[in-house]
């Protein structure tokens, strides 16, 4: 049954989605995708009434004429006029008469339409559109790598519809000379970098000369050079990191100045990484400055307060240890259950008044005749309500000694509460008593309130794990 249910749900938004016209591409300029979305409805047009044996209407053959013939003489009025160098407007159209000819060609519907379609054959199409792919390639003067490749692909493009003339060897030729362009352009670049002594960039012009020319082969030197010059500028950038880290050891003062020591060291070793595990010894450095700028924490104490401790103090620099003689920084911490305690507020009292509708009576209207008229009745009753409130208390203590000193007391409380409600006196039959709110037993009520003094607590360990950052 949910099966039929959604091929029935499907088979209604499906009848809910509004047909694609081609005006709405023809709005957009997009001329060859509205000819696709006229084929696609003509053509579901034609097995419909193949299927009901029922011929075209007439509304539908002269709109499919009308759209044709104006989409075929826009075509041909665009490329009468095109100017001479405008090869682009001329691809377009004759693009947009292909697609006429070939998307709504040999259709059941073709006939109405001959008029259009015989005025052209797809292969004299396709040759006029590789004609204007090649007088647009053959047009443009090649003074760089990337005019050759235009022309390259402008050679190709039109080859794809027709081969025409000797269209596919000057495609091929254009390629090669972007080639061998692209690879004299790279390498003098990587000549000029070697003596602005930019040895990385050069590292990678000489690559990219390697690199393009490699259909044809080997060019020059370039691949070699792009090695020494590549392992150049690592060894350059290496020796810098390395000898920046040197300079902060030999000045250095407090954690964090080792921390970044050894975080140039390792970039050093990183960067020289290619050719070796290590430059010099600047991965065994490295380590050895980022121990010595470790911020080594010893937490002790209540467990639940010690793990957010320690998540609120993560960091990379930061090793948690297992005994207060390996740490820089102990913590301890305790927390206990306060008091806990139900009271009762004061009850409290409030007058209500309602006039309500009780029955009805026969009344004389003003023509004599007998009608009902409501009947409405005074209720003066007393509302009563009564809080009750459980109350949990949590305290904390936090000693820390070392890179940071913490000494500091906390407490938080949390309630909960429930209200009885009740009602005397003439009471309308819709009041009854009621209760509002929950009470929390007394385990829950203390874990709200361990909550609530962790959000208390935390700041001062945000403020904490900031100030170990810059010690």
């Amino acid at each position: 049954m949910r099966k039929l249910l959604l091929v029935v749900l499907c088979l209604f938004l499906a009848s809910c989605v509004l047909p694609v016209k081609p005006e709405d591409k023809f709005k957009t300029g997009d001329y060859i995708g509205g000819v696709k979305i006229l084929a696609t409805n003509f053509n579901a047009k034609s097995l419909k009434l193949k299927q009901q044996n029922k011929p075209w209407k007439d509304k539908d053959i002269l709109y499919l004429q009308a759209t044709v013939g104006s989409l075929t003489e826009m075509a041909q009025k665009n490329i009468q006029q095109a100017a001479a160098t405008d090869y682009d407007t001329r691809i377009k159209n004759y693009q947009l008469l292909l697609a006429l000819k070939t998307e709504l060609e040999d259709k059941s519907y073709s006939s109405y339409i001959e008029q259009y379609l015989s005025l052209y054959t797809v292969d004299g199409l396709k040759e006029s559109l590789a004609m204007q792919f090649y007088q647009q390639a053959s047009a443009i003067v090649a003074t760089n790598s990337h005019d050759y490749l235009r022309k390259a692909k402008l050679y190709r493009q039109g080859y794809e519809y027709f081969n025409y003339k000797d269209i596919h060897k000057r495609a091929e030729d254009n390629q090669k000379l972007y080639y061998k362009t692209a690879a004299q352009e790279f390498y003098a670049d990587a000549q000029a970098d070697v003596k602005e002594r930019n040895y990385k960039q050069a590292a990678e012009n000489f690559r990219k000369a390697h690199e393009v020319y490699l259909p044809l082969g080997k060019y020059k030197d370039s691949a070699k050079l792009a090695d020494i010059y590549e392992k150049k500028w690592r060894t350059i950038e290496a020796e810098n990191q390395y000898q920046r880290a040197q300079a902060i050891v030999r000045k250095a003062k407090h954690l964090s100045e080792y921390r970044e020591a050894a975080s140039l060291f390792s970039a050093a070793s990183e960067v020289y990484s290619p050719y070796g595990n290590s430059y010099k010894n600047a991965t065994k450095l490295a380590d050895v400055y980022a121990r010595k700028g470790q911020v080594q924490i010893f937490v002790r104490g209540n467990s639940y307060v010690a793990d957010h401790i320690r998540s609120a103090l993560q960091k990379n620099y930061v090793s948690f240890v297992s005994s207060a003689s390996a740490a820089n920084l102990v913590i301890d911490v305790s927390m206990s259950h306060g008091q806990f305690q139900q009271y009762k507020e004061n009850i409290e009292t409030h007058d209500k008044h309602e006039n309500l509708r009780v029955g009805t009576k026969q009344v004389a209207d003003d023509n004599g005749n007998m009608v009902d008229q409501p009947v409405y009745e005074d209720f003066y009753f007393k509302q009563y309500s009564v809080k009750t409130v459980n109350e949990a208390e949590m305290v904390a203590e936090v000693h820390s000694s070392g890179l940071y000193n913490l000494n500091r007391s906390y407490s938080a409380k949390s309630t909960s509460s429930q209200t009885y409600y009740w009602f005397d006196g003439r009471v309308p039959r819709k009041y009854t008593a009621f209760t509002e709110g929950k009470l929390l037993g007394r385990e829950e009520q203390f874990g709200q309130a361990r909550e609530n003094l962790w959000s208390q607590m935390r700041g001062d360990f945000y403020e904490m794990s900031r100030a170990l950052a810059n010690l």
